[in-house]
């Protein structure tokens, strides 16, 4: 039976949007717990399985320790528990703020905690960057300063640089299901607005539908109650996943079109459209319902019924 929904379609992509925006909101908690980090940098110790750790910076050496090829350096910091590598792009901002507060003589009294992702040079996790030959390099430059060694992990380092990038990452991800939570309320609105302008347009021309809609399929002149497809006296109307009518004498040429996914070299999903060419060149398009290789088969009644009764419409591709 055919009922009034001007809001088919909808409600399922509101779900979909508020699905993503959920997602969001949890990687977004997820990043700001790790921007929050409340696990400190313990040079004898792993991080966990979460490797944002903080310190709390007393020190910075005036010079970088080591020049890496990827236009970072590591710079020797003090912190609470002895001495730690911190590695940053060339030109960082914290560093240069380090560097003032030191220059100053600030930094001893007041602390700057300065978060990063740990790394073991030896052990690194999966996907994360880092300096292969970082111990041998410490353990040279370090060698006349037993005081700073001894306090010190020659294997581990924090790192600014992997830690911005896994946080742009983060914020990338996050934008990108915003983005397409936007897209499928904006889609949702359309396709709203779509079915209520055909409602209208079949209330404004045949009246006798106002209060009985499906008058539209009990007395139409053609019916196809598989592909949702019927046309009443001069309106082909569609009524799968949505409502859409449209005047058959503005209709100069209409065909079939199919969208098909595939998931690897399988065609997962395909969806049926009735495109319908007004005679201003504007295209309708219509919903039907695919049900796989037979559905331009059984397509073709219409088309039958449509080359006889309206026979202005050029049909096909």
């Amino acid at each position: 039976m055919l009922k009034e929904r001007r809001n088919q379609g909808t409600i399922a992509l509101l779900v979909i949007s508020l699905i993503f925006l959920v997602v969001a909101a949890v990687m977004g908690f997820i990043q700001y717990q790790k921007v929050n980090t409340k696990t400190a940098y313990d040079r004898n110790s792993e991080s966990g399985a979460d490797s944002a750790v903080y310190a709390e910076v007393s020190y910075i050496f005036p010079e970088a320790l080591i020049e890496v090829e990827d236009n970072t350096q590591v710079w020797l910091v003090a912190y609470q528990d002895g001495y730690v590598g911190l590695q940053a792009k060339k030109g960082d901002k914290q560093i240069a703020q380090l560097l003032e507060k030191e220059k100053k003589g600030e930094l001893e009294k007041n602390p700057v905690r300065i978060v990063g992702s740990y790394v073991n040079a030896n052990s690194p996790k999966k996907n994360q960057g880092y300096i292969s030959n970082y111990g041998s390099l410490v353990r040279g430059l370090l060698a006349d300063n037993p005081e700073v060694i001894t306090v010190m992990s020659s294997s581990s380092y924090i790192s600014i640089t992997e830690f911005e990038s896994d946080n742009l990452a983060f914020m990338f991800y996050i934008l990108f299901l915003i983005g397409l939570s936007v897209f499928f309320v904006v889609i949702g609105i359309i396709g709203r607005k779509k079915n209520i302008a055909a409602y209208e347009e079949i209330y404004a021309s045949y009246p006798e539908a106002k209060d009985n809609l499906n008058i539209l399929l009990e007395q139409a002149s053609f019916h196809d109650d598989v592909l949702k497809i019927a046309v009443y006296k001069d309106h082909l109307i569609s009524y799968y996943r949505g409502f859409k009518a449209i005047d058959l004498k503005e209709v100069v040429h209409l065909y079939h079109h199919i969208l098909t996914m595939h998931r690897g070299f399988v065609a997962s999903n395909r969806n049926s459209t009735l495109v319908a060419v007004r005679n201003n060149q504007k295209k309708y398009q219509m919903p039907i319902k695919n049900i796989g290789k037979t559905t331009d088969t059984k397509l073709q009644s219409t088309f039958d019924y449509l080359y006889n009764h309206f026979p202005h419409i050029r049909l096909g591709v």
